[in-house]
């Protein structure tokens, strides 16, 4: 052992923490153009998200009002109370089967067209290609159920009417 101390002094210097900035690498980067917004498209892709939205909604409408009148019509096998009074004949089935096979047939062609136009409608809103179509295809194929249900009522009703007394 030896019983000198080390010299702070003799010490080798720690490398530095970072390499020295050389002549051409000064300032800040070269500024970015700014950004220039979307441009707008035609309007094509809006235009037809709504009519396959209002589609949905008139033809789903129209299936539905005929599905309706024929389940109204089962109103004449019904009495007073509410009860079917005896045996139902085999047209009245047919009638309940063909009724039931229409509601089905006018939400799914109102879903169907619906979801079509949702889906085309966000894209053209969000690719500004007819926004404002898109977002009226939107809300047209949202509040379409509405519609849709509403005739299917009416048709129940106008259906039923002869048999009410």
């Amino acid at each position: 052992m030896s019983s000198t101390s080390p010299d702070p002094a003799n010490q080798p210097t720690p490398p530095p923490a970072y390499p020295a900035p050389s002549a051409h690498a000064g300032g800040y980067a070269p500024a970015a153009g700014q950004p220039t917004g979307t441009q707008k498209g035609p309007a094509r892709l809006g235009i037809i998200a709504f009519a396959a939205s209002l589609a949905g909604a008139i033809i789903g409408s129209i299936i539905a009002f005929i599905a309706g009148m024929q389940i109204g019509g089962l109103g004449a096998y019904v009495d007073s109370n509410g009860n079917v009074s005896g045996a139902v004949p085999p047209e009245a089935e047919q009638i309940a089967v063909t009724a039931g096979l229409l509601s089905i047939v006018a939400f799914l062609v109102w879903g169907i067209l619906a979801l079509w136009g949702f889906i085309q409608g966000i894209v053209a809103a969000v690719k500004n290609r007819g926004r404002v179509w898109g977002i009226v295809a939107i809300v047209l194929a949202v509040i379409g159920v509405g519609a849709v249900s509403m005739f299917y009522g009416i048709g129940a009703a106008a259906g039923f009417a002869p048999y009410m007394a």
